[in-house]
């Protein structure tokens, strides 16, 4: 259980460039933005492999908080079942890529990748990494708060 709270997303978005190389090996420039991922998340994550204790099929949520700014992101993660960290990375047109760091108690890293709808309010994806209690992967699904 400790292992799943170390996770987080986000899953939520832990954003952290996914790029591939282009033609030549030269990596095209990222497109701007296309989306504002800023506000705060509520997602959904489920357990899809890796060799924590967790089984397949698991899910639990997390919140995210999340600032954009151009097409860097960066934020904080909290989960239902304690785990808090940080997370980083970009957004070019209407995908995020991320990277998100656990809180001390198990410290890790996760790499992920999500596809964030038009109106900027869902979003969904994978990721994956390890931390102190084995390697995991996931799906995730968040949707935004709406603002008051």
């Amino acid at each position: 259980m400790k292992r799943v709270a170390g996770l987080a997303v986000i899953a939520a978005f832990m954003m952290a460039g996914c790029g591939g190389g282009g033609e030549g090996g030269v990596t095209p420039a990222p497109m701007p933005p296309t989306v504002e991922v800023t506000g705060t998340w509520d997602a959904l994550m489920t357990v899809i492999g890796g060799d924590t204790t967790v089984p397949v099929g698991y899910h639990w949520t997390g919140v995210l908080t999340v600032i954009q700014s151009g097409s860097t992101v960066s934020g904080t993660f909290s989960t239902s079942v304690g785990g808090v960290g940080q997370i980083s990375g970009t957004v070019s047109g209407d995908e995020a890529s991320f990277t998100s760091t656990p809180g001390p108690f198990c410290a890790g890293i996760f790499n992920g990748f999500a596809m964030v709808d038009a109106a900027g309010d869902q979003m969904s994806g994978t990721y994956s990494g390890a931390d102190c209690d084995g390697t995991l992967q996931a799906l995730f699904s968040a949707v935004k708060r709406q603002a008051s």
